[in-house]
């Protein structure tokens, strides 16, 4: 079931706590920012729920939370966004001071530092959407954690292939026809 009531409260400029009420106690919870995965299934034993997400309250954002009595059901994101902007995700390390966002496009010699994030506490993983659009093809990413004292050491690296985006589809169109229990159909862009 779609949650349509939940309350966000900015916590600082990088992270925002999301409460709702589940239906069932009980029940299991997921959520999904700008159809991307992001928590759950979410298990508590009360049913107001409150979680923090690494998100800036500032952000325009497709926000989906989705309660099911048990965990059984696993749920799948309403709102699919294009694929020239991942969202990109990694667990956090406890000594980071720092992360550092790399990206290479597949026929570039050299990546580019893409931003840097200070590290946060209270959050067990990062989730940004790539700061600019990308063409299509393959893509190279990873992320180092930097420590206090300068010493970068590789989190996660991870190749993406972004597509083209399909055309619309054309719409269906349907008529009376001309005669008697006939019909048109035409198809419109």
């Amino acid at each position: 079931m779609l949650n349509k009531n939940f309350r966000i409260t900015p916590l600082d400029f990088s992270r925002c706590n999301i409460a709702w009420t589940c239906p069932w106690p009980t029940g299991a919870s997921w959520l999904f920012i700008n159809g991307k995965h992001t928590l759950g299934p979410i298990l508590m034993d009360t049913a107001e729920r409150v979680v923090p997400v690494p998100w800036s309250a500032s952000a325009i954002i497709a926000l989906e939370i989705h309660d099911f009595p048990d965990i059984s059901v696993v749920p799948a994101a309403i709102e699919i966004p294009s694929n020239t902007q991942p969202t990109i995700q990694w667990r956090c390390v406890p000594e980071a001071a720092r992360y550092r966002l790399y990206h290479r496009g597949y026929a570039e010699a050299n990546e580019t530092l893409l931003l840097e994030l200070p590290a946060r506490a209270g959050l067990d993983n990062y989730q940004i959407t790539c700061p600019s659009p990308l063409a299509a093809g393959w893509h190279f990413f990873h992320v180092e954690a930097m420590d206090a004292y300068g010493n970068e050491s590789l989190r996660q690296a991870w190749n993406y292939f972004v597509w083209d985006l399909p055309k619309t589809t054309p719409s269906l169109v349907v008529t009376a026809g001309s005669i008697s229990k006939t019909y048109t159909f035409t198809l419109e862009n």
